[in-house]
Protein backbone atom coordinates (compact mmCIF):
# COMPACT_ATOMS: atom_id res chain seq x y z
CA UNK A 1 0.00 0.00 0.00
CA UNK A 2 1.26 3.46 -0.83
CA UNK A 3 1.74 5.93 1.97
CA UNK A 4 1.87 9.70 2.12
CA UNK A 5 5.12 10.93 0.62
CA UNK A 6 7.14 12.91 3.12
CA UNK A 7 9.49 15.76 2.45
CA UNK A 8 12.78 13.96 1.77
CA UNK A 9 14.75 15.91 4.33
CA UNK A 10 12.35 16.91 7.05
CA UNK A 11 14.17 18.20 10.05
CA UNK A 12 15.31 21.53 11.37
CA UNK A 13 18.23 20.25 13.38
CA UNK A 14 19.84 23.22 15.09
CA UNK A 15 19.88 26.21 12.75
CA UNK A 16 20.41 24.30 9.54
CA UNK A 17 16.90 24.59 8.14
CA UNK A 18 17.18 28.36 7.88
CA UNK A 19 19.73 28.03 5.09
CA UNK A 20 22.04 30.64 6.66
CA UNK A 21 24.78 28.39 8.04
CA UNK A 22 28.12 29.78 6.87
CA UNK A 23 31.58 28.26 7.11
CA UNK A 24 34.10 30.65 8.64
CA UNK A 25 37.89 30.73 8.70
CA UNK A 26 38.41 31.62 12.36
CA UNK A 27 40.64 29.06 14.05
CA UNK A 28 41.29 27.04 10.89
CA UNK A 29 44.61 25.29 10.38
CA UNK A 30 45.03 27.41 7.24
CA UNK A 31 42.67 30.37 7.50
CA UNK A 32 44.01 32.24 4.48
CA UNK A 33 43.95 29.08 2.39
CA UNK A 34 40.32 28.49 3.28
CA UNK A 35 39.36 32.09 2.48
CA UNK A 36 41.06 31.86 -0.92
CA UNK A 37 39.42 28.52 -1.67
CA UNK A 38 36.01 29.74 -0.51
CA UNK A 39 36.28 32.87 -2.65
CA UNK A 40 37.07 30.74 -5.67
CA UNK A 41 34.06 28.53 -4.92
CA UNK A 42 31.74 31.49 -4.51
CA UNK A 43 33.06 33.15 -7.69
CA UNK A 44 32.27 29.93 -9.53
CA UNK A 45 28.79 30.01 -7.99
CA UNK A 46 28.19 33.51 -9.33
CA UNK A 47 29.25 32.46 -12.83
CA UNK A 48 27.13 29.33 -12.63
CA UNK A 49 24.04 31.26 -11.54
CA UNK A 50 24.54 33.81 -14.32
CA UNK A 51 24.65 31.03 -16.90
CA UNK A 52 21.63 29.28 -15.38
CA UNK A 53 19.61 32.49 -15.55
CA UNK A 54 20.73 33.01 -19.13
CA UNK A 55 19.51 29.50 -19.91
CA UNK A 56 16.35 30.08 -17.86
CA UNK A 57 17.00 26.75 -16.17
CA UNK A 58 15.78 26.03 -12.66
CA UNK A 59 17.59 22.70 -12.75
CA UNK A 60 20.88 24.45 -13.46
CA UNK A 61 20.24 26.84 -10.56
CA UNK A 62 19.76 23.90 -8.20
CA UNK A 63 22.92 22.28 -9.53
CA UNK A 64 24.84 25.51 -8.93
CA UNK A 65 23.76 25.55 -5.30
CA UNK A 66 24.60 21.89 -4.76
CA UNK A 67 28.06 22.28 -6.25
CA UNK A 68 28.75 25.35 -4.13
CA UNK A 69 28.00 23.38 -0.98
CA UNK A 70 30.38 20.64 -2.11
CA UNK A 71 33.12 23.10 -3.05
CA UNK A 72 32.81 24.88 0.29
CA UNK A 73 32.91 21.78 2.45
CA UNK A 74 35.84 20.45 0.42
CA UNK A 75 37.67 23.72 1.10
CA UNK A 76 36.87 23.33 4.78
CA UNK A 77 37.98 19.70 4.87
CA UNK A 78 41.34 20.74 3.42
CA UNK A 79 42.02 23.95 5.34
CA UNK A 80 39.90 23.58 8.49
CA UNK A 81 40.33 19.87 9.24
CA UNK A 82 40.94 20.83 12.86
CA UNK A 83 37.37 22.18 13.15
CA UNK A 84 35.31 19.61 11.26
CA UNK A 85 33.76 18.09 14.40
CA UNK A 86 32.45 21.48 15.54
CA UNK A 87 28.82 22.57 15.35
CA UNK A 88 29.49 24.94 12.45
CA UNK A 89 30.66 22.30 9.98
CA UNK A 90 28.18 19.64 11.10
CA UNK A 91 25.28 22.11 10.75
CA UNK A 92 26.56 23.20 7.34
CA UNK A 93 26.44 19.63 6.07
CA UNK A 94 22.88 19.28 7.38
CA UNK A 95 22.06 22.47 5.48
CA UNK A 96 23.51 20.83 2.36
CA UNK A 97 21.30 17.77 2.79
CA UNK A 98 18.22 19.93 3.29
CA UNK A 99 18.79 22.24 0.34
CA UNK A 100 20.41 20.00 -2.28
CA UNK A 101 17.95 17.46 -3.76
CA UNK A 102 20.66 14.99 -4.82
CA UNK A 103 22.75 15.16 -1.63
CA UNK A 104 23.77 11.77 -0.30
CA UNK A 105 26.49 10.28 1.84
CA UNK A 106 29.43 10.01 1.94
CA UNK A 107 30.45 13.51 2.94
CA UNK A 108 33.85 14.12 4.56
CA UNK A 109 33.82 14.17 8.34
CA UNK A 110 30.06 13.72 8.69
CA UNK A 111 28.62 12.80 11.05
CA UNK A 112 31.17 13.32 13.80
CA UNK A 113 32.44 10.24 15.63
CA UNK A 114 31.52 9.72 19.26
CA UNK A 115 33.61 11.49 21.88
CA UNK A 116 35.64 13.50 19.38
CA UNK A 117 37.71 16.42 20.71
CA UNK A 118 36.35 19.89 19.93
CA UNK A 119 33.07 18.33 18.81
CA UNK A 120 29.62 19.87 18.93
CA UNK A 121 28.04 19.24 22.33
CA UNK A 122 25.19 17.44 20.55
CA UNK A 123 26.00 15.17 17.63
CA UNK A 124 23.55 16.98 15.37
CA UNK A 125 24.63 14.98 12.35
CA UNK A 126 23.80 11.73 14.07
CA UNK A 127 20.42 13.09 15.14
CA UNK A 128 19.71 14.29 11.60
CA UNK A 129 20.54 10.95 10.01
CA UNK A 130 18.50 9.05 12.60
CA UNK A 131 15.44 11.15 11.78
CA UNK A 132 15.96 10.61 8.05
CA UNK A 133 16.32 6.88 8.63
CA UNK A 134 13.10 6.85 10.66
CA UNK A 135 11.28 8.40 7.70
CA UNK A 136 12.84 6.07 5.15
CA UNK A 137 12.36 2.95 7.25
CA UNK A 138 8.66 3.73 7.58
CA UNK A 139 8.27 3.42 3.82
CA UNK A 140 9.75 -0.07 4.00
CA UNK A 141 7.72 -0.90 7.09
CA UNK A 142 4.46 0.12 5.42
CA UNK A 143 5.25 -1.78 2.24
CA UNK A 144 5.81 -4.90 4.34
CA UNK A 145 2.21 -4.72 5.59
CA UNK A 146 1.01 -7.03 2.83
CA UNK A 147 -0.82 -9.89 4.50
CA UNK A 148 -4.19 -11.07 3.24
CA UNK A 149 -5.99 -9.29 6.07
CA UNK A 150 -6.70 -5.68 5.08
CA UNK A 151 -7.62 -4.67 8.62
CA UNK A 152 -4.41 -6.12 10.00
CA UNK A 153 -2.41 -4.34 7.31
CA UNK A 154 -3.95 -1.00 8.24
CA UNK A 155 -3.15 -1.57 11.90
CA UNK A 156 0.46 -2.40 11.05
CA UNK A 157 0.81 0.67 8.83
CA UNK A 158 -0.45 2.81 11.69
CA UNK A 159 2.12 1.12 13.89
CA UNK A 160 4.79 2.04 11.34
CA UNK A 161 3.68 5.68 11.41
CA UNK A 162 3.81 5.72 15.19
CA UNK A 163 7.29 4.19 15.16
CA UNK A 164 8.41 6.88 12.73
CA UNK A 165 7.32 9.64 15.08
CA UNK A 166 8.65 7.80 18.11
CA UNK A 167 11.95 7.10 16.37
CA UNK A 168 12.38 10.72 15.35
CA UNK A 169 11.61 11.95 18.85
CA UNK A 170 13.70 9.26 20.46
CA UNK A 171 16.72 10.29 18.40
CA UNK A 172 16.64 13.66 20.18
CA UNK A 173 16.40 12.14 23.64
CA UNK A 174 18.71 9.17 23.12
CA UNK A 175 21.53 10.94 21.32
CA UNK A 176 21.44 14.38 22.98
CA UNK A 177 19.53 14.05 26.28
CA UNK A 178 21.11 17.18 27.78
CA UNK A 179 20.40 19.47 24.81
CA UNK A 180 17.29 21.61 24.56
CA UNK A 181 15.26 19.56 22.04
CA UNK A 182 13.85 22.74 20.49
CA UNK A 183 17.34 23.44 19.16
CA UNK A 184 17.74 20.10 17.42
CA UNK A 185 14.47 19.56 15.61
CA UNK A 186 11.59 19.09 18.07
CA UNK A 187 9.22 21.45 16.27
CA UNK A 188 9.92 19.89 12.90
CA UNK A 189 9.58 16.38 14.25
CA UNK A 190 6.14 17.36 15.51
CA UNK A 191 5.18 18.19 11.92
CA UNK A 192 5.43 14.49 11.16
CA UNK A 193 2.15 14.11 13.02
CA UNK A 194 0.40 16.33 10.49
CA UNK A 195 2.06 14.75 7.48
CA UNK A 196 1.20 11.26 8.70
CA UNK A 197 -2.22 12.37 9.96
CA UNK A 198 -1.26 10.73 13.23
CA UNK A 199 -1.47 12.28 16.67
CA UNK A 200 1.41 10.85 18.67
CA UNK A 201 -0.76 10.91 21.77
CA UNK A 202 -2.89 8.23 20.07
CA UNK A 203 0.10 5.97 19.45
CA UNK A 204 0.25 4.34 22.86
CA UNK A 205 -1.75 1.24 21.94
CA UNK A 206 0.14 0.76 18.67
CA UNK A 207 3.51 1.05 20.38
CA UNK A 208 2.29 -1.45 22.97
CA UNK A 209 1.28 -3.84 20.19
CA UNK A 210 4.28 -3.44 17.90
CA UNK A 211 7.89 -3.38 19.04
CA UNK A 212 9.49 -0.93 16.62
CA UNK A 213 12.73 -2.93 16.45
CA UNK A 214 11.74 -6.57 16.83
CA UNK A 215 8.34 -6.47 15.12
CA UNK A 216 8.68 -3.72 12.53
CA UNK A 217 12.41 -3.74 11.81
CA UNK A 218 13.43 -0.22 12.76
CA UNK A 219 17.14 0.30 13.33
CA UNK A 220 18.24 3.85 14.11
CA UNK A 221 21.86 4.50 15.01
CA UNK A 222 22.08 5.84 18.54
CA UNK A 223 18.47 4.99 19.44
CA UNK A 224 18.07 2.21 21.99
CA UNK A 225 14.73 3.24 23.49
CA UNK A 226 11.64 4.16 21.49
CA UNK A 227 9.58 6.45 23.65
CA UNK A 228 5.82 6.16 24.05
CA UNK A 229 3.48 9.13 24.60
CA UNK A 230 3.27 8.61 28.35
CA UNK A 231 6.99 7.98 28.89
CA UNK A 232 9.08 10.39 30.89
CA UNK A 233 11.97 11.80 28.90
CA UNK A 234 15.04 13.88 29.76
CA UNK A 235 14.23 17.53 29.22
CA UNK A 236 17.61 18.95 28.35
CA UNK A 237 18.29 22.67 28.64
CA UNK A 238 21.80 22.99 27.19
CA UNK A 239 22.53 25.09 24.14
CA UNK A 240 24.86 23.95 21.38
CA UNK A 241 28.55 24.55 21.97
CA UNK A 242 31.88 22.99 21.13
CA UNK A 243 33.52 20.67 23.62
CA UNK A 244 37.00 21.01 25.00
CA UNK A 245 39.94 19.52 23.18
CA UNK A 246 42.01 20.14 20.07
CA UNK A 247 42.29 18.20 16.83
CA UNK A 248 46.04 18.04 16.17
CA UNK A 249 46.09 16.04 12.93
CA UNK A 250 43.58 15.34 10.16
CA UNK A 251 41.47 12.32 11.08
CA UNK A 252 41.45 11.13 7.47
CA UNK A 253 45.16 11.53 6.92
CA UNK A 254 47.15 14.06 4.93
CA UNK A 255 45.55 13.05 1.64
CA UNK A 256 42.32 11.15 1.07
CA UNK A 257 39.80 10.65 -1.70
CA UNK A 258 36.07 10.10 -1.56
CA UNK A 259 33.29 9.64 -4.08
CA UNK A 260 30.51 12.18 -3.67
CA UNK A 261 27.28 10.31 -3.05
CA UNK A 262 25.16 12.80 -4.95
CA UNK A 263 26.93 13.13 -8.29
CA UNK A 264 29.51 10.33 -8.36
CA UNK A 265 32.47 12.71 -8.60
CA UNK A 266 35.72 11.62 -6.96
CA UNK A 267 37.40 14.34 -4.91
CA UNK A 268 40.92 14.25 -3.47
CA UNK A 269 41.45 16.34 -0.35
CA UNK A 270 44.92 17.45 0.75
CA UNK A 271 45.11 18.70 4.32
CA UNK A 272 46.73 22.10 4.77
CA UNK A 273 49.65 22.31 7.17
CA UNK A 274 51.09 19.01 6.01
CA UNK A 275 51.92 20.16 2.48
CA UNK A 276 52.06 23.63 1.02
CA UNK A 277 48.51 24.89 0.69
CA UNK A 278 47.44 26.21 -2.70
CA UNK A 279 44.01 27.46 -1.67
CA UNK A 280 42.32 24.68 -3.61
CA UNK A 281 40.52 21.79 -1.99
CA UNK A 282 42.12 19.28 -4.33
CA UNK A 283 41.55 17.55 -7.61
CA UNK A 284 38.24 16.36 -8.96
CA UNK A 285 37.49 13.49 -11.29
CA UNK A 286 34.70 11.12 -12.20
CA UNK A 287 31.35 11.38 -13.91
CA UNK A 288 28.43 13.41 -12.67
CA UNK A 289 25.39 11.19 -12.42
CA UNK A 290 22.96 13.90 -11.35
CA UNK A 291 20.83 11.28 -9.70
CA UNK A 292 19.94 10.29 -6.19
CA UNK A 293 17.97 11.63 -3.33
CA UNK A 294 18.77 13.31 -0.06
CA UNK A 295 19.27 11.50 3.17
CA UNK A 296 21.31 8.72 4.61
CA UNK A 297 22.37 5.74 2.55
CA UNK A 298 24.30 4.07 5.32
CA UNK A 299 27.72 4.95 3.92
CA UNK A 300 30.54 5.95 6.23
CA UNK A 301 32.42 8.02 3.66
CA UNK A 302 35.48 5.80 3.39
CA UNK A 303 38.60 7.21 1.79
CA UNK A 304 40.56 5.49 -0.93
CA UNK A 305 44.06 6.71 -0.12
CA UNK A 306 43.91 6.71 3.66
CA UNK A 307 41.63 5.76 6.48
CA UNK A 308 38.81 8.31 6.75
CA UNK A 309 36.82 8.91 9.89
CA UNK A 310 33.37 10.24 9.03
CA UNK A 311 30.95 9.27 11.69
CA UNK A 312 30.94 5.86 13.31
CA UNK A 313 32.71 4.64 16.39
CA UNK A 314 34.50 6.53 19.11
CA UNK A 315 37.26 9.05 18.71
CA UNK A 316 40.60 8.11 20.19
CA UNK A 317 40.39 10.76 22.88
CA UNK A 318 37.46 11.17 25.21
CA UNK A 319 36.64 14.80 25.95
CA UNK A 320 33.86 15.72 28.36
CA UNK A 321 31.53 18.36 26.95
CA UNK A 322 29.96 21.11 29.02
CA UNK A 323 26.19 20.77 28.96
CA UNK A 324 23.26 21.95 31.01
CA UNK A 325 21.48 20.00 33.69
CA UNK A 326 18.69 17.83 32.34
CA UNK A 327 15.17 17.94 33.65
CA UNK A 328 12.64 15.15 33.36
CA UNK A 329 9.30 15.81 31.68
CA UNK A 330 6.44 13.70 30.30
CA UNK A 331 6.73 13.15 26.55
CA UNK A 332 3.16 14.27 25.88
CA UNK A 333 4.10 17.70 27.22
CA UNK A 334 6.81 18.20 24.60
CA UNK A 335 4.55 19.21 21.72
Amino acid sequence: MLRLALLPLLTGVALAATGDVTLTSTGCADSSGFEKCQKQANDQLSSCIAQAKKDNSQQELLACGCQNYVDNYNCYSASCWNRVWECEYQEYIIDYFINCPIAKLPVPYFPAPNKAPDACSCNVGKVFLAIQDAIQETATCSNNANSGDASSNLQQIQGCDCCEISGALSSLYNICPDTDPKLIGLSDVSELQSQLNTDFNSCGSYLDTYDCVNDLGYSLDGVTKYYKPTDVVPGGTATLSNAAGTVTSPASGTVFSYTNGGDGTVYTITAAGHVQASGDSGSRSGSDSGSGSGGSDGSDGSASSSSQTTGSGDAATTIASSQGRAMVVPLIACF
